[in-house]
């Protein structure tokens, strides 16, 4: 059962983790399939495209990664579909995010875990100030919502009238849930 967020307006997904989806975001995002980001990214831009609430969106946003973590995997997955879908939806892509701290991963983690990790993890870039925007923040992957609601926060915090998410896919979702 999913709860309702008290930060993000909206949320789309592409599908399921546990499916031929999964197989094809893994190969993306860990094996240097970058030719599958206009096939995730192209999905992802339709899913956006059917929201009701697209025409609110100004910018996109994407979860950052911590500096550390680019050394060792320098392709970020939702940095790349970020700028392919802000550029299919005619929005720009905005760096106003930064990741502070880097953490460990969240796979294999509770959701109470995964709060408690990401916690204060995010920070707005030096400068930034989000007046009154409507953004659209972009992730690849939404297990327990504990990082888009991290950063949803961060937005809100620093001036976001709305934000909105986006996941190409999401862990645990059934036929049954009405909400990503």
């Amino acid at each position: 059962m999913s709860r309702k967020s008290l930060r993000i307006a909206g949320t789309v997904r592409v599908g399921i983790y546990r499916t031929l989806l999964g197989q094809l975001l893994r190969a993306y995002k860990y094996e240097g399939r970058e030719e599958l980001q206009t096939l995730l990214g192209g999905w992802l831009a339709e899913a956006i495209h059917n929201a009701a609430w697209r025409d609110r969106i100004e910018a996109v946003v994407s979860v950052p990664t911590h500096w550390k973590r680019r050394f060792h995997r320098p392709f970020h997955a939702a940095d790349a579909l970020a700028s392919h879908v802000a550029g299919r939806i005619g929005r720009p892509n905005v760096s106003v995010l930064r990741r502070v701290r880097a953490g460990p991963h969240q796979i294999g983690l509770s959701p109470t875990e995964r709060t408690v990790n990401v916690r204060g993890a995010f920070a707005l870039r030096k400068g930034v100030t989000l007046r009154d925007a409507r953004v659209l923040l972009l992730d690849d992957v939404k297990t327990s919502g504990a990082t888009l609601e991290e950063c949803a926060k961060v937005l809100r915090r620093g001036g976001a009238a709305g934000v909105y998410a986006a996941v190409v896919l999401r862990v645990g979702w059934t036929h049954h849930a009405s909400k990503v």
